[in-house]
């Protein structure tokens, strides 16, 4: 709540341990980048909520504990890295609302653990059935954005949301 502006800076999300980053409500922009970065530790949270980060979703910030992408311009498909996280447990709270995501790669009968909690409300795409979402009350009551929002702005390669 800063208000900084630009992208991230590659250095940050590629630090030897990944432990707390909160740079929720700034004015953000570009992608999460891509590449290894060694695994966060235990108990990290990473909140880039709120701000204007786009393009499709790199699994760079697998396995962090509590990471929040909601109310952001993202694309694409959720990557299955972040399922295999939430499924194996060391990513226990994800939140994907409030974007442009196509799909999310969960198959039929994919039991998900009980302490996850994972919100996709809000996108481009109807979630699985597969999918129990735990979603804050701030997400909202609608499971699935207008299709004319979805399909301005992939066409467009509009940014606005």
């Amino acid at each position: 709540m800063n208000r900084f502006a630009g992208p991230i800076p590659a250095q940050l999300l590629s630090l030897p341990a990944l432990f707390n980053i909160f740079l929720q409500r700034n004015n953000l922009s570009g992608g999460l980048g891509s590449g290894p970065r060694p695994g966060p530790v235990p108990g990290s949270i990473v909140d880039l909520s709120h701000n204007c980060l786009s393009g499709e979703l790199s699994s760079v910030l697998e396995g962090v504990e509590s990471l929040f992408l909601n109310n952001n311009r993202f694309t694409g498909e959720v990557p299955e890295a972040y399922v295999k996280s939430v499924w194996r447990g060391s990513t226990r709270l994800l939140y994907l609302q409030h974007n442009y995501l196509t799909g999310i790669p969960l198959r039929e009968g994919v039991v998900l653990p009980d302490a996850a909690s994972l919100c996709v409300s809000y996108n481009c795409m109807v979630p699985p059935p597969a999918v129990v979402m735990t979603c804050p009350a701030s997400a909202g009551g609608v499971v699935t954005r207008p299709a004319a929002q979805c399909s301005v702005f992939s066409h467009n390669g509009n940014t606005g949301g």
